[in-house]
């Protein structure tokens, strides 16, 4: 589930390549925070509540779809304008490392609002992490337990990843490269987005 491609993987991956991997681990933070949200409303029954009432579910399927959506075609609005500028060096080359930046308040909160309205997330403290618990034991202390297993692993799997984007980076850093890559991420999140809203 953690290294399946979904709409937390792309937004990563795009800041890792297009700002940096201080950017992208500040994503990761904001997505492995928003885990003990879910891990909470879980326990205390909401997230069954949610997953019961169509228009609470519908409601935050939506918020979280077009924030998705948001993302998506705010990388294509930005891809175009790689395309029209025209910044040429004497060599005709563009200019191709001129520092993108992004707070890193930004973008925790990027990676905390994607996850935390992704209403497939709660299907993981639903419909799996029941299966590892038993009735013995405290339900809380369980489920924390779980949580942390789960954003240990996420942790890993990110760690990974990002190492990966920091050494491509170097060779993406032409405006061409990042135009393509702006466009292609945020068609896809957008694909997701879109997804997710209409998924059942």
């Amino acid at each position: 589930m953690i290294i399946t491609p979904g709409a937390n993987q792309l937004l990563v991956l795009q800041t890792g390549i297009t700002i940096g991997h201080k950017a992208a681990i500040y994503n990761v933070i904001g997505v492995t925070s928003s885990m003990f949200i879910h891990a909470v409303i879980s326990g205390l029954g909401i997230s069954l509540i949610i997953m019961q009432s169509p228009a609470l579910y519908n409601g935050i399927k939506l918020l979280g779809a077009g924030y998705i959506v948001y993302l998506g075609a705010n990388s294509l609005v930005n891809a175009y304008r790689l395309h029209e500028r025209k910044m040429v060096t004497s060599n005709g080359v563009a200019n191709a490392t001129e520092p993108v930046c992004e707070s890193s308040s930004k973008s925790l909160t990027k990676g905390f609002t994607t996850n935390v309205l992704n209403i497939q997330t709660s299907f993981v403290f639903l419909s799996i992490f029941p299966q590892y618990m038993n009735q013995h034991n405290s339900v809380w202390a369980q489920s924390l337990f779980l949580t942390l297993v789960f954003i240990l692993l996420l942790l890993l799997w990110y760690s990974v990843l990002i190492a990966l984007i920091s050494k491509a980076r170097l060779y993406l850093l032409k405006p061409e490269i990042q135009k393509w890559i702006k466009a292609i991420t945020g068609s896809l999140l957008v694909g997701f987005g879109m997804r997710m809203l209409f998924r059942h």
